[in-house]
């Protein structure tokens, strides 16, 4: 009896320990809020939102991580968030209300290491924001945003050598695992080449964190949808509220066109994927439009007004939507073309670029 009594009181002290470990807490100033509520959304699969009492400018909140996870800090509706990295021990987080600059956290090594990454391309960034700021102010000088276009361009190529060099520099941390996730979304052309490389470069203990599985599916769904694989299938309401399959289109060459009514540079790619629809329709040429609308009408709208009269399906779920999930969309339009078996053969073709394609398969 007292050998199971010691034995109960062992795992007692073991899981008390354990949870002593995991435990977290984050304290602050929120200047110039008083009394209020900040909220905090730790990142993940089940979305969880918890609200922290401010009291005279002051906070304290507790809980607990198994592992480094990055939370979002919400200050209110009419203030940009920030993110940071909680992991066990003590975490110092101070804001000054209106005021992004005043931003000022203080934790653990994963969060030093993701606020040296956010410093490294501060610089890089305010200058691609500062080009951004006129480009809008410049909207209908053609010439100049062309310019600015170019060196924007340049900009976010520097940028994105600095953050490869860091991943490289910092592939113990599992902060990185998390940047890297970033780098990759961020990277408008991104190959699965390019997920695999970021991939290899991690520890084993980085790629069994949290973020490292994130990463990795990733890489499984980029593989998935590259140049060579089967496209994947799947089913989605069309404008009568009837199920439509990408496999209902196998034996013809297909374009499965992601796009959406809101999105101006989809609708100026339209009149050239009209044209090619024109003319390859009756060689066996489909267009299959994935919309990443949420409204019926608008999307129902600019059907008709670009008169785009193949079949389109959409979930009405805008940027949230599960196939552009599948297929990794980060950015609209997108267009993958498939084979008569469903194999992809090319992808993001525009302009002359899908003609020219199109061309050499119905020669």
């Amino acid at each position: 009896m007292k050998k199971i009594v010691a034995f109960i009181s062992l795992l007692v002290v073991l899981f008390s320990c354990k949870e002593t470990n995991n435990k977290f807490t984050i304290s602050g100033t929120i200047k110039n809020m008083g009394n209020g509520e900040i909220y905090f959304v730790p990142s993940g699969d089940v979305q969880k939102i918890d609200t922290v009492k401010v009291i005279n400018d002051k906070y304290t909140y507790e809980g607990t991580a198994s592992e480094p996870i990055v939370y979002m800090a919400n200050f209110g509706s009419d203030q940009k968030p920030a993110f940071f990295i909680v992991e066990p021990g003590n975490i110092t987080l101070n804001y000054e209300i209106n005021n992004l600059e005043s931003i000022d956290i203080k934790g653990g090594k994963e969060q030093e290491v993701y606020a040296q990454f956010l410093a490294l391309g501060k610089p890089i960034m305010t200058q691609m924001d500062s080009l951004g700021q006129l480009a809008q102010a410049n909207e209908n000088n053609q010439e100049l945003i062309n310019s600015l276009q170019e060196n924007f361009f340049a900009l976010d190529a520097q940028l994105k050598k600095k953050q490869l060099e860091f991943i490289t520099n910092n592939k113990s941390s599992i902060a990185t695992a998390f940047i890297s996730i970033n780098y990759l979304n961020e990277k408008m052309d991104k190959t699965l080449a390019d997920v695999e490389q970021v991939n290899a470069l991690l520890d084993e203990k980085v790629k069994a964190s949290y973020y490292g599985k994130k990463l990795a599916e990733l890489q499984q769904q980029l593989s998935s949808t590259t140049e060579g694989s089967m496209a994947p299938d799947f089913t989605l309401n069309d404008v009568n509220n009837q199920p439509i399959s990408l496999s209902s289109f196998k034996g013809k060459v297909t374009l499965i066109d992601f796009w959406a009514s809101w999105c101006g540079p989809c609708r100026a790619e339209n009149p050239n994927v009209v044209a090619a629809y024109n003319k390859f329709h009756t060689m066996g040429f489909e267009i299959l439009g994935v919309s990443l609308d949420d409204q019926k009408e608008k999307w129902m709208q600019a059907i008709s007004k670009d008169k785009l009269t193949w079949t389109h399906v959409s979930d009405l779920q805008g940027g949230q939507s599960e196939v552009a999930t599948k297929y990794d969309i980060q950015s609209i339009p997108s267009n993958f073309l498939i084979d008569t078996s469903g194999k992809i053969i090319a992808k993001n073709l525009r302009g002359e670029d899908l003609e020219k394609k199109l061309s050499e398969i119905f020669k």
